[in-house]
């Protein structure tokens, strides 16, 4: 049974942490993503072609492939407060910077660095819900911040489109306008990060000392059971585990997926027939319903009995999404299905970040979810870089959205048979009381 103090503690730790950390989110997903907007005018001003241009959108993998693992292991030494705000700074500037480059291989060489400063920033954040959070409520609330995430397309396609508009004003092209305006807020929010964001419950001044003390004993009795359901305490050998193995291939099958559609998407909606202002505009509907949507995907999560099987309905809607998007393109009909595989894509990535903690504690969570994370940002190359080849090999981009699906049909398969083992992974339960 919840009880007052229970309701009372969850409720001030979602108000203080859960805006800073979708604020951030937000801007780091952004950041990324803007690429794919830019490429609107940036493919002609400097000569891109499809494939170097899936190329750039995805060599950002390479940066997380460096510093996804120290990066979140260094979150835990250093602390949330001072490890996130600096990983802040310093993609902010790197995106901003990409305003300046002037070649293929400038911008690829920026993306990478985007990729090492950004690469332990969403592995860390859902390593610090865990800090903060009993089991029970990491779905809904990580579903929550995300939600934010998917606002991001609704914002950023009609400003995106905005800042394109002002090509030739003070002498610089409007996809630089967009790096410019989009990477500095980012400086910004570090600077309110540094300030205001806690390391732990201990550090929260916010909280009474009887909600710190219930908080810290809860977390750490669920941390006790997940140590006792384990045959050993796991620690670096995470990153050997079985588990751990097989999430991060079912997450490089997501991403995969993901990145396909997503770094992709304004020149599919372009392909329509649709004008350069009206992509930006329709580009915001499939974010806009998976924005919507997606804290029902946190909320039925947290109330399954098996969180994997929320993820393959999620995974395999996305697939039946892109395949009937890529056999109806180019008409504008397949905006249908791509908005549902849209939504799925971003349904599924709470109720997956629930599984780790469910059977990693201390340095082994954060190991476990630092290789998961990495594992799948190859997703952010291998997408991007299928989607270049198999549009340009076909001559369309529903070949691309059809090859695109296998990866997440994988994904689907993985989690399914994770789902009916025989031997699971024990969950943390909520104490009585």
């Amino acid at each position: 049974m919840t009880t007052s103090m229970e309701r009372e503690t969850i409720s001030k730790v979602r108000w203080r942490i859960v805006p800073l950390l979708a604020g951030a989110l937000v801007l780091d997903v952004l950041d990324r993503s803007n690429l794919a907007l830019a490429a609107v005018q940036m493919k002609q001003a400097l000569g891109l072609s499809n494939a170097a241009l899936g190329f750039a959108g995805g060599v950002v993998g390479i940066g997380y492939a460096v510093a996804a693992i120290p990066s979140t292991l260094a979150l835990q030494r250093f602390g949330a407060r001072r490890w996130m705000s600096l990983l802040m700074l310093v993609w902010g500037l790197c995106s901003a910077g990409t305003a300046l480059v002037s070649s293929r291989g400038e911008l690829a060489f920026a993306r990478i660095l985007l990729g090492v400063a950004e690469a332990g920033f969403a592995p860390g954040l859902i390593l610090y819900l865990t800090y903060w959070l009993p089991s029970e409520y990491r779905g809904r609330v990580l579903a929550s911040v995300l939600m934010f995430t998917a606002g991001v397309q609704v914002v950023s396609g009609p400003l995106g489109s905005l800042l394109l508009s002002q090509d030739g004003l003070l002498g610089l092209a409007g996809w630089k306008w967009l790096f410019i305006v989009e990477g500095l807020p980012t400086v910004a929010l570090a600077g309110i990060v540094f300030s205001f964001l806690p390391d732990r419950p201990a550090d929260a001044r916010w909280l009474t000392p009887p909600q710190r003390d219930w908080l810290t004993e809860r977390l750490a009795a669920q941390a006790q059971r997940v140590e006792a359901a384990q045959s050993q305490r796991l620690g670096w050998h995470a990153l050997a585990n079985i588990w751990v193995v097989l999430l991060g291939v079912a997450y490089l099958g997501m991403l995969t997926a993901g990145n396909v559609l997503g770094s992709f998407l304004p020149l599919i909606i372009r392909s329509m027939g649709f004008t350069v202002g009206h992509v930006g505009l329709l580009l915001a509907i499939p974010y806009l319903l998976g924005m919507i949507l997606q804290p029902f995907w946190g909320v039925w999560s947290d109330r399954a009995q098996r969180r994997e099987i929320v993820v393959v309905t999620g995974c395999l809607t996305q697939a039946l999404g892109l395949c009937c998007a890529g056999v109806l393109l180019p008409s504008p009909w397949a905006l249908i299905p791509l908005s549902v595989a849209v939504i799925a894509r971003l349904g599924t990535t709470a109720p997956f970040w629930t599984l780790p903690p469910a059977f990693l504690t201390g340095t082994s969570v954060a190991a476990g979810i630092a290789l998961i994370n990495l594992a799948g940002n190859f997703g952010g190359f291998t997408g991007p870089a299928l989607m270049g080849w198999a549009s340009d090999a076909t001559g369309s981009y529903g070949g691309g959205l059809l090859v695109g699906a296998a990866p997440v049909v994988l994904s689907a398969t993985i989690l399914a048979a994770m789902a009916f083992r025989s031997a699971r992974p024990a969950v943390a339960l909520p104490a009585n009381g």
